[in-house]
C-alpha cells in the first residue's frame, strides 16, 4: 500500500509539473514557443510519469494480496504503458495546440494530428489496463463515495459523491472548454459563453427531468405525492428534454446578452459537443447499471472489455442477469455513437466539407444525429426504460425536424443571397447536383419501398421492439427522410443549368 502511494503521488506531481510547463510556455504572448527546451522538459517529466504510474498499477496485486495469471500482468503492464503514453500526449498536444499564441506552423500541424491519433485510443489504453483486474473485482461495480463508508455499492444507501453526477459534471466542464477555445479561434477572447453555459446547463437538467415526468406520469407519478416530481436522488432524467430545453434557452439567452457575436457560429460551435456531454452521461449510467438494454445471451458479447461484460450483467432495477447473458450495453454502445457523431459533425463537415454547409448545418445536424440514434437504440432498452412509446415517436421527429431544418436552412440562404444579389451560378453545379438527385433518389427509394413491403407482410405492432413491422416503418422513414435531401440537390441542379443558360445568352 505504502509503494502505490508513493508512485501515486509522483504520477501526479509529474503530470502537474509538465502541466504547469506547458501552460506557462503558452502563456507567453511576446516570443514564439521554444519547442525545444519544452519538448526536454516533456520527455523528463513524461519518463517519470510512464515508470511512476506503471509500478503505481502493478502494486495494485500485492497490495488486495491478488494473484494474477500471466496474460493479467501482461495487460496491466501495457495497459499502463499504452495508458500513461496516451494521456500525457493528448494533455500536452491539446494544450500547445490549442491555446499557445505564437506557433510554428509545421510544428503546429504535428501537434494536431498527433493529437487526433492518440486521443481515440485513450479508451483502448484504459480497458487493456482494466483488462487485467476486471477478473478480481466485485460486481456490480461501486457507484459512489460516501464520505462515512467510503466506497459504496447498490447494498448501501446511496452516497455522498455519486460517479453518475461526476460524470455529468466533467462532460460538462469539458464541453464548455472546448466551445470555449473554439470561441476564442473565431473572436479572439475567452469567457464569452460563460454567462450562456450557467443558464443553459441547468436549463437542460430542469428540461430532462420535466420531459421524464411528463412521460412517465401514469406509470409512477400520478399516484404519489407532487414532491416526488422534484426528487432528483431518484433518478429520472431523459436526454431528449435536456438537450431541447438546453438548446432552447442557451440560445435565447445568448441572443439576449451577446448580440455582437452571431449566433450561428456559436451554435455550430456548441451544439454538436452536446453529444460529448451525453457520452459522459452515458458513462455514469455504467456505473448506475441503468439505462441498459434487454437481457441476451452473453455469447457473442465476449469482445466487450471485461469491465463493461461483468457490469453488464447485472442491473439497478432487475438485479443480476441469468446464466449465460448480460444486459446490452446500450451506455457504451451510445457512447461511442455519440463521440462519433461529433467528429463527423465538427471535424467532417466542420472542416473537411465546410464549403458545402451552410452556418447552422452542424447545430441542425446534432438534431438529425441524436434521433437517429435514438430510433435504432430505443427498441433495444430494457421495459423499464422505456417511457411508453412517447421516446420513441419523438426519435422520428427529431429526424425529421432536423433534416427539414437543414434543408431549409439551404433554401433559405440561398434565397436571401439571390436577393441581395451576392449569389452565383456554377457550372459545375449541375453534375453535381445530378450525382446528388441520382444517390438521394436510388437510396431513400430502396428503403421506401423495402420498408413498405416489410409492413405490409406483418402485422402492426404497438410495441417498441425490432420486429417485423417496426424495422419496416423505421426502413420506410429512413427513406422519406433521405428523399428530403432531394430539396438541396435539385436547386443545385438548376442552379448548374441556370450557368449553362447565362453563358449562351452572355454568346448571343
Amino acid at each position: 500500500m505504502v509503494l502505490f502511494f508513493i508512485f501515486l503521488f509522483l504520477t501526479l506531481a509529474s503530470l502537474g509539473v509538465s502541466i504547469y510547463f506547458s501552460v506557462k510556455e503558452v502563456k507567453n504572448t511576446v516570443t514564439k514557443i521554444q519547442y525545444k527546451p519544452t519538448f526536454i522538459r516533456l520527455a523528463i517529466c513524461g519518463g517519470i510519469y510512464l515508470v511512476s504510474m506503471l509500478v503505481m498499477f502493478l502494486a495494485i496485486y500485492p497490495m488486495r494480496n491478488i494473484s494474477p495469471r500471466g496474460i493479467d500482468v501482461t495487460q496491466a503492464v501495457f495497459g499502463s504503458i499504452f495508458l500513461a503514453i496516451t494521456t500525457f500526449v493528448t494533455i500536452h498536444t491539446f494544450i500547445l495546440h490549442y491555446y499557445a499564441k505564437h506557433k510554428d506552423e509545421k510544428i503546429d500541424r504535428i501537434l494536431f494530428i498527433t493529437l487526433m491519433v492518440t486521443f481515440p485510443f485513450l479508451p483502448l489504453a484504459f480497458f487493456l489496463l482494466t483488462n487485467g483486474y476486471a477478473d478480481f473485482l466485485t460486481y456490480p461495480l461501486y457507484k459512489a463515495i460516501d464520505f462515512q463508508k467510503g466506497f459504496v455499492t447498490y447494498e448501501d444507501d446511496g452516497g455522498n459523491i455519486a460517479f453518475y453526477a461526476l460524470c455529468i459534471l466533467t462532460g460538462a466542464v469539458f464541453v464548455y472548454l472546448l466551445c470555449d477555445h473554439k470561441m476564442y479561434l473565431e473572436y479572439g477572447k475567452h469567457g464569452i459563453l460563460e454567462s450562456t453555459f450557467l443558464v443553459a446547463f441547468p436549463a437542460g437538467i430542469v428540461g430532462a427531468r420535466l420531459f421524464y415526468v411528463l412521460g412517465v406520469w401514469e406509470a409512477e407519478f400520478a399516484h404519489r405525492e407532487f414532491w416526488h416530481v422534484f426528487d432528483f436522488t431518484e433518478g429520472g432524467l431523459t436526454i431528449l428534454g435536456g438537450a431541447a430545453m438546453g438548446i432552447v434557452v442557451g440560445v435565447a439567452w445568448f441572443l439576449w446578452r451577446n448580440k455582437k457575436y452571431s449566433i450561428w457560429v456559436a451554435v455550430d460551435a456548441i451544439v454538436p459537443t452536446i453529444l460529448i456531454a451525453q457520452a459522459f452521461g452515458r458513462w455514469g449510467n455504467f456505473f448506475n447499471c441503468e439505462v441498459h438494454g434487454i437481457a441476451v445471451s452473453s455469447s457473442g458479447w465476449e469482445w466487450l472489455p471485461k469491465l463493461i461484460f461483468h457490469n453488464a450483467q447485472f442491473s439497478e432495477h432487475y438485479g443480476y442477469a441469468g446464466d449465460g447473458q448480460l444486459y446490452v450495453p446500450l451506455f457504451f454502445i451510445e457512447g461511442i455513437i455519440n463521440l462519433f457523431g461529433f467528429f463527423v459533425l465538427a471535424h467532417l463537415f466542420g472542416k473537411k466539407l465546410l464549403k458545402h454547409t451552410e452556418p447552422g448545418d452542424l447545430a441542425f445536424g446534432y438534431i438529425l444525429w441524436y434521433g437517429i440514434t435514438r430510433v435504432m437504440l430505443e427498441p433495444l432498452r430494457a421495459d423499464q426504460y422505456k417511457m411508453n412509446t412517447w421516446s420513441w415517436y419523438w426519435s422520428f421527429v427529431f429526424v425529421i425536424a432536423g433534416t427539414l431544418a437543414i434543408v431549409v436552412n439551404h433554401l433559405v440562404r440561398r434565397y436571401l443571397r439571390k436577393k441581395k444579389e451576392q449569389f452565383n451560378y456554377h457550372k459545375r453545379s449541375k453534375i453535381q447536383g445530378l450525382i446528388e438527385m441520382i444517390i438521394i433518389s436510388v437510396i431513400g427509394v430502396a428503403l421506401l419501398i423495402s420498408g413498405i413491403i416489410i409492413m405490409a407482410s406483418n402485422e402492426y405492432t404497438k410495441e417498441v421492439l425490432f420486429k417485423p413491422f417496426n424495422v419496416g416503418l423505421v426502413l420506410a422513414f429512413f427513406g422519406v427522410t433521405i428523399l428530403l435531401l432531394l430539396g438541396i440537390s435539385i436547386p443545385r441542379f438548376l442552379d448548374g443549368q441556370r450557368a449553362y443558360q447565362l453563358e449562351e445568352e452572355g454568346h448571343e
